[in-house]
Parts: C-alpha cells; sequence; structure tokens
C-alpha cells in the first residue's frame, strides 16, 4: 500500500498540467491589450449592393477569411444576409455592411433561429459588434466551448463590444436571442468579427498552480506517513 501512495503521489505532482482559461471582454481596449498582433478583421465591406441586401442562403453562408457565417432558421434551414446598414435608418450602426438575420422563431413553439461561426484552425481569440432592431437592446446569448454568455445590447442602433480570449482553440460560436418571439420581428445584426491568438504569457495559468499545488499537499502527507513515529510503549 505504502509503495502504491508514493507512486500515485509523485504522478500527481510531476502530470502536465491542464486547465482550460477563458476570458471575456466588453471592452475593445482590453481584449486588444489580450490578443497578439496581427489578427484579422471581417467587416462585410462589399458584400452587399449599395444601401441595399444580399441573401447568402448557401449552406456555408456568408465565408471571409477563412470564417463561416451561417444564420439557420427555425426550420434549420441556411438563412443570412449582409445589408448595407447606411441605406436603412433603423439598421444604420454608422459603419457600413453588417450581417443580418432574422431572430424571430417561425411560431411560438419553433426553435429560435441563430447564427453558427465556425473559426479556422487555432483561433484563441475573438471580438465581435452587436446590435438588435425593432426589438433593440435585447440580449444575446453566446455559447463558446459549451459555455454560454449572456450578452446585453442597447438601443438606437449602437454596437456593443464582447470579446473573449482561452489557452486553447475556439472552434465555432454560435449566437441566438432567447426572447425573441414569433410576432417581435427581431433581427440579430453583427459587424467587426475580429480573430486571433491570445495572448496569455503574462498571467499564469491557474489549473497548472492547482494541480502543482496537489502534489505538494500529496508530498506533504507522504512526508508525515514516512516520518518515523514514537516508540509505543510495550505492556
Amino acid at each position: 500500500m505504502r509503495l502504491r501512495f508514493i507512486l500515485f503521489t509523485f504522478g500527481l505532482a510531476l502530470a502536465p498540467a491542464y486547465c482550460t482559461t477563458i476570458t471575456t471582454y466588453t471592452n475593445q481596449a482590453s481584449w486588444q491589450a489580450a490578443t497578439t498582433a496581427g489578427y484579422q478583421t471581417v467587416t462585410f465591406t462589399g458584400l452587399a449592393p449599395s444601401g441595399g441586401v444580399t441573401d447568402y442562403y448557401s449552406a456555408t453562408g456568408v465565408t471571409n477569411s477563412g470564417v463561416e457565417f451561417i444564420g439557420y432558421s427555425s426550420a434549420d434551414v441556411s438563412n443570412v444576409q449582409v445589408i448595407d446598414t447606411s441605406g436603412f435608418s433603423w439598421y444604420n450602426d454608422q459603419s457600413g455592411d453588417a450581417l443580418i438575420e432574422s431572430a424571430s422563431p417561425s411560431s411560438s413553439s419553433a426553435p429560435l433561429p441563430y447564427i453558427n461561426i465556425v473559426l479556422p484552425a487555432n483561433v484563441t481569440s475573438l471580438s465581435l459588434d452587436l446590435w438588435t432592431t425593432n426589438n433593440p437592446g435585447m440580449s444575446y446569448s453566446i455559447t463558446v466551448a459549451g459555455n454560454t454568455y449572456t450578452v446585453p445590447t442597447v438601443g438606437g442602433n449602437t454596437e456593443t463590444f464582447w470579446g473573449i480570449t482561452s489557452d486553447t482553440p475556439i472552434t465555432s460560436i454560435q449566437l441566438d436571442i432567447p426572447s425573441a418571439t414569433a410576432s417581435s420581428s427581431t433581427e440579430a445584426l453583427l459587424d467587426n468579427f475580429s480573430f486571433g491568438a491570445s495572448d496569455l504569457s503574462a498571467a499564469p495559468e491557474a489549473g497548472t498552480y492547482l494541480l502543482i499545488g496537489s502534489g505538494l499537499i500529496g508530498l506533504v502527507v507522504l512526508r508525515k506517513r514516512l516520518k518515523p513515529g514514537k516508540p509505543t510503549a510495550e505492556l
């Protein structure tokens, strides 16, 4: 038993440490400080005619810089567009072209439409600007790596910044608007999708310290077990 305990303790102390660290940002400068220079930004510029809308209903939706933006309707059919917001006062965020999708389900019992964003390899940092229309200021639900985040937006076609960094690659993210109803005509818009590599070199990996600490605790216990005890008086 003692030998097995020794092997387990040293294995715990020396095993590779692993823990995914995810951080979210609502401030663009903070996100940029945690992201390696040279990240790319998709602005959707030129993907819609002046003052108009272009449909991207294919299975791959809008593909730009290796990123796929696919909007799914309640029937799980591809349904996303790029709009020149300057041509429509109720959409205009002052930045030109943007991705748009109807966020309202086809009926009260139908699933919510959603936008799925598929990323190229080795992306560990991303950000985007969000807003809603017809029902302005609604909250998005964003799912990344099995975690779901609530991101409130504001009215007046004002973009809301949201970003995330991770120490492991992000393969995709999904966006929907949980409060959208069949009668709301809510529309989801996003713009300025930036992606690249996180720069977490200045921050220690919490999981590393957790696992190493556990190993050190085990070594302390081991030392106590191996330390000769006081002799017991014989009767």
